[in-house]
């Protein structure tokens, strides 16, 4: 009875606009790609190895499962999605003059965090831990 992966899901209010974010500013690769009722994409965080994955979906308007606040940015704190990294100035240094972020802030435990948000408003943290710096 493993758990053996985790898919986080988000359902985005424009597909270009998120597809954009996660390719070319987070630079993570697509591992699958689909166009049916809706359409989306699914991420890995890691290397082949990994089973951390992030999925973006577009929902259209007419489809069943579609719901209003798909359509809004949302600014929620509520979750984040949180990347570990190794080196936070590498990020600050690519994110230069690409998009808005906040940091890197030393947080009391030692690690330094890196704030930004998607299109949709999910905050992003990239962080490096105390050990690693």
């Amino acid at each position: 009875m493993d758990l053996l992966s985790l898919k986080t899901v988000i359902r985005t209010r424009d597909y270009d606009a998120s597809i954009h974010f996660y390719t070319k500013i987070l630079t993570l690769d697509i591992v699958e790609e689909y166009s049916n009722e809706n359409r989306g994409c699914i991420f890995r965080f890691g290397d082949k190895g990994s089973n951390a994955f992030l999925e973006i979906s577009e929902i259209p308007k007419d489809h069943y499962y579609y719901q209003p606040e798909f359509s809004k940015y949302l600014k929620n704190d509520k979750i984040d999605i949180q990347l570990q990294t190794n080196d936070i100035n590498q990020w600050v240094a690519r994110f230069h003059g690409k998009w808005e972020i906040t940091g890197p802030i030393d947080r009391p435990w030692g690690s330094k965090y890196l704030y930004l948000r998607d299109p949709d408003g999910l905050q992003i943290i990239i962080y490096q831990e105390k050990s690693k710096q």
